[in-house]
């Protein structure tokens, strides 16, 4: 009886997991999308020259993006 409901309750934390997964991309606001784009976009093209500097840059204006998003709201 004991594994039928480790069962239930593994595939219960799953489909929270996932349902929350679903939402937390669907709420992120188009800015932070558009920079999260130019990020990745910037690494791949020059690896080189893509600092840490510029990464921190990008991530802090998508988040200041994420807050106000959430402040409209």
């Amino acid at each position: 009886m004991a594994p039928e409901i480790l069962y239930g309750v593994g595939a219960l934390i799953l489909l929270v997991v996932l349902i929350w997964a679903v939402l937390r991309g669907r709420l992120k606001s188009k800015r932070a999308q558009a920079i999260s784009e130019e990020a990745t976009r910037e690494q791949y093209e020059e690896p080189e020259r893509y600092d840490q500097d510029r990464q921190d840059a990008l991530e802090e204006m998508a988040r200041t993006a994420e807050e106000q998003k959430r402040r409209n709201d």
